[in-house]
């Protein structure tokens, strides 16, 4: 998290590219880098789920029913972002069809 926000997010875009819902994630992680509103704490731990799913999201054969504990760790956490919540619990919402394989 001592990295710039524009470089986290590139490197994420290119390492995590093919992954299941890889522009949803890159975007819950913009979302989570400029929160002004989680603890230095809850974003590095959000990003660090953020990070897991789209490491489970790229594998050939992804373990999607593992999401589902990060998905409702980052769900709780982000909605403790005020400036972030409404935005990032859409996208949420938008990823957890894609992790349950139901999409």
């Amino acid at each position: 998290m001592n990295r710039p926000q524009d470089t986290v997010v590139r490197d994420f875009q290119n390492t995590y590219a093919t992954a299941v819902g890889a522009p949803e994630l890159r975007r819950l992680l913009e979302l989570v880098l400029s929160s002004r509103d989680l603890s230095d704490q809850d974003r590095e731990e959000a990003a660090d789920a953020i990070h897991a799913l789209a490491r489970l999201g790229a594998t050939p054969h992804p373990d999607l029913p593992a999401a589902r504990p990060r998905l409702e760790r980052l769900r709780a956490l982000l909605s403790a972002g005020a400036d972030i919540a409404k935005p990032a619990l859409a996208i949420l919402a938008s990823l957890t069809p894609l992790f349950s394989g139901h999409s």
